[in-house]
């Protein structure tokens, strides 16, 4: 592809960093916090020729129980989001952080954002302390992002309560995040979400986790349940494909999604650089895609998300 658009790229601020270290005891999510700086970001870009990337930050969420320090940590993250923005306009943007689950303050942070800074939208966790994404006590951050036609993409965090006695001992990147990035689907099915708040753009991550082979066993009942066409929402929201998404996940999610709504995602840093790399070969190589698919996946379906021409 000539120009690519990568719409799930991590950034580590230092503050984060410091308060992964303070909270959690090894690995957060059983899995290593890379090194970051800005210079990793670009250079990736260059060695493989994408144009712009936007960053947001991955899991754990900042919340660690303490509310002021929540607030802090999205505010030095946005900050330095809007630094990068204005350092490298050409090749960096940035998804605010919301301080989840305290809706005065996380609704502070949206207007911020948008009107202060140079947020292109905004990131949120699947769950913020057992808080999950699309609950009613959130109510007036959808309404603040409705009304501003938001982009909001949707980051899975660990699950907030876990079974017993079934530890597979596998780090929760490779299960816990697909398992809680659907739960907190069918959440906000539950809610109605999708017909109280239609113009935020949703971007579920990982090429939809278990939603392509969930979408048909569930979708009486959410009919049934919920009053919601479990279809159309399938074609209303955006995926990305960060991940191993070949060659099965996506051209399962292709039979549901619109193709229109389908991004590149890198999740670098925390998707070692070279193995990102070999990901994004493989998806440029594949013929499982037509090339007009490609085409839209790395670059047309993004710059007209962000309504950019990068």
């Amino acid at each position: 592809m000539n120009k690519k658009i990568d719409l799930h790229t991590h950034y580590l601020p230092k503050g984060y960093v410091a308060a992964l270290k303070t909270h959690i005891a090894g690995d957060p999510d059983g899995w290593p916090t890379p090194e970051w700086q800005v210079g990793t970001t670009l250079n990736f870009m260059k060695q493989n020729g994408i144009n712009y990337s936007v960053l947001s930050l991955s899991s754990p969420h900042i919340n660690f129980n303490d509310k002021a320090e929540t607030i802090r940590l999205a505010e030095e993250s946005n900050k330095l989001g809007n630094d990068l923005t204005l350092k490298y306009p050409k090749q960096l943007g940035y998804l605010a952080t919301l301080p989840f689950p305290y809706e005065t303050e996380s609704v502070t942070a949206v207007n911020k954002a948008f009107d202060q800074y140079h947020a292109l939208g905004v990131t949120v966790p699947t769950n913020s302390r057992g808080t999950y994404f699309g609950s009613p006590t959130l109510n007036n951050v959808y309404q603040t992002l409705d009304d501003r036609h938001a982009i909001v993409a949707m980051h899975p965090n660990e699950p907030s309560a876990l079974p017993k006695n079934v530890d597979t001992g596998l780090p929760t990147p490779l299960l816990g995040f697909f398992t809680d990035t659907t739960m907190t689907v069918m959440n906000l099915l539950k809610y109605r979400f999708f017909d109280r708040f239609p113009n935020i753009k949703l971007i579920i991550p990982h090429a939809g986790a278990f939603m392509a082979i969930l979408t048909d066993r569930v979708a009486e009942y959410v009919e049934s349940q919920y009053d919601t066409d479990i279809y159309k929402v399938m074609k209303h929201v955006y995926f990305d494909t960060a991940g191993s998404v070949l060659p099965r996940q996506l051209p399962a999610l292709l039979t549901l999604a619109d193709e229109d709504h389908v991004l590149y995602g890198s999740d670098i840093p925390y998707t070692p650089l070279d193995k990102s790399a070999k990901l994004q070969q493989k998806l440029s190589n594949t013929n499982a895609l037509t090339d007009l698919q490609k085409q839209k996946i790395f670059h047309d379906n993004a710059a007209q998300l962000l309504e950019v021409n990068r």
